[in-house]
């Protein structure tokens, strides 16, 4: 959380590479009216609702992330929706004839998807500035950060079993120099226009 994924996707866009994002798929799988909102709300009730009667996601989360039971019940409805919508981008990505894609995923290591890809690519950050920028982007309490992170594989682990590790501890013009660096390591040229 707050390593700079989302940053280093939009850098690999930037570039001409396709990104799948984990966690646009589960925002649309959440949005007003779809089936992921419905099957939430109905499973775990009102209190998860805003008062336009929509999905109230912060509220969601603070549910789910003290209590393991209800995680792994949210886990269950919407794992399979993202795989199923990932596994049909992925589709169209290949038969538009992409050499290259990168899927922006939060869990990983945490859901155990290490064979679905054949490389990885890791973002870290020192911990100060993550949880800087997590109390600036979403609000993040200190007792949020550290509740989620618990859910979390350690950042030493994920370094050790990664493809490739980016490091995001300075500006916006080192961090474009570590994806190149990982671009090479991955023997990837810039993208061909289509």
């Amino acid at each position: 959380m707050g390593s700079g994924k989302s940053t280093v996707a939009g850098l690999l866009r930037k570039l001409g590479y396709a990104v799948l994002d984990a966690d646009k798929t589960v925002h649309l799988i959440l949005s007003p009216g779809c089936t992921g909102e419905s099957e939430i709300i109905r499973t775990f009730g009102e209190s998860v609702r805003e008062t336009g009667g929509h999905l109230d996601r912060r509220a969601l989360g603070r549910l789910v992330f003290n209590d393991a039971k209800k995680l792994e019940t949210l886990e269950k409805i919407l794992h399979p929706l993202v795989r199923a919508s990932v596994a049909a981008e992925r589709s169209k990505l290949r038969t538009e004839g992409h050499a290259a894609a990168f899927y922006d995923v939060p869990l990983l290591f945490e859901k155990k998807m290490e064979a679905d890809f054949d490389a990885i690519l890791v973002v870290t950050a020192p911990e100060a500035a993550r949880r800087e920028r997590l109390a600036k982007r979403s609000q993040m309490t200190e007792a949020e950060f550290l509740e989620r992170s618990k859910h979390h594989v350690a950042v030493e682990q994920k370094m050790a079993r990664a493809s490739f590790v980016i490091h995001n501890s300075g500006d916006l013009a080192a961090l474009e120099a570590e994806v190149r660096k990982a671009l090479a390591f991955l023997k990837l040229g810039l993208p061909t226009p289509a």
